[in-house]
């Protein structure tokens, strides 16, 4: 068990030794004393909750870990139902209502709207006089597509506000490219692309087999203001957009990282091995 889903159990009060137990045994490997103990309860059909907390807090602090926020886990929760709808329809209908009702609980406005239609539909189709004569197969095809087109295009909520408006000071392709901002600086190590609205215009592999590439590549992006910097953290894919052209990075490696984003002051990003953002 993942330690966010043990802990979104744990703010909702219903994390039972099993969870623990669970959590314990995936992480053997990390050579703790008091998780070999917890894992070892498997044994014995005799568990004591408090015990078994007490244990787990130990454990903890033996791995150092952090106990993760609230919205964290909710948020890790949701992703979690999404990812259901994505390779099956079967309980769709369930899995909606559930991420609408943990939206509302949670008071996560943005959330609920963007699931309100298809709870709205579910609860014609359960509880209301089904209007839209929706069948059980319809719903869950349209709840189905439309969870798969939200997950490609989800944004990640990070604020990247702080690069708005600066201006690409340089560009090195000595090394792997990187662009310095009159504030910061973005380095890349992972396939990329410069297009317009029209058309790609220079991507990495263009400079790798022609070396008159690096200078277009300097032309089409030194002296441009950003505009706009999105994460689409599915993907995961960064879009930069300097004036008219637009930067996209794709991370392509499960081992290596793909690129980073900082500022001059406490903004320090980086896109890691499997494309999570730290």
């Amino acid at each position: 068990m993942d330690i966010m889903d043990l802990y979104f159990k744990r703010y909702r009060g219903s994390a039972e030794a099993k969870d623990y137990i669970a959590w314990a045994t995936g992480n053997l490997y990390k050579f703790s004393r008091n998780v070999k103990v917890l894992a070892g309860m498997s044994l014995t059909n005799h568990h004591n909750l408090f015990e078994i907390e007490e244990i787990f807090q130990k454990a903890m602090q033996e791995l150092g870990l952090q106990t993760p926020a609230e919205l964290d886990c909710v948020h890790h929760y949701v992703k979690k139902l999404h990812m259901e709808l994505l390779y099956s329809g079967e309980n769709a209908i369930s899995v909606v209502r559930e991420i609408y009702q943990t939206a509302i609980t949670y008071e996560l406005s943005d959330l609920q709207e963007e699931w309100q239609e298809l709870s709205d539909a579910t609860d014609d189709y359960l509880d209301g006089d089904n209007s839209h004569a929706y069948t059980k197969e319809s719903l869950q095809h349209w709840i189905v597509a439309d969870a798969r087109k939200r997950w490609q295009l989800h944004i990640h909520p990070l604020c990247f506000d702080v690069f708005i408006e600066q201006k690409i000071v340089s560009v090195d392709t000595s090394g792997q490219l990187t662009l310095e901002f009159e504030r910061g600086f973005l380095t890349i190590e992972c396939p990329w692309r410069i297009r317009n609205a029209e058309m790609i215009l220079l991507g990495e592999t263009d400079i790798k087999s022609n070396a008159v590439a690096l200078e277009d590549a300097k032309e089409l992006l030194v002296g441009k203001q950003i505009k706009q910097v999105l994460l689409l953290d599915h993907c995961p894919l960064l879009i930069v957009q300097a004036d008219d052209v637009f930067l996209d990075l794709f991370h392509a490696s499960s081992y290596f990282d793909g690129w980073t984003i900082g500022d001059e002051e406490e903004l320090y990003l980086f896109s890691m091995h499997g494309g999570s953002i730290t």
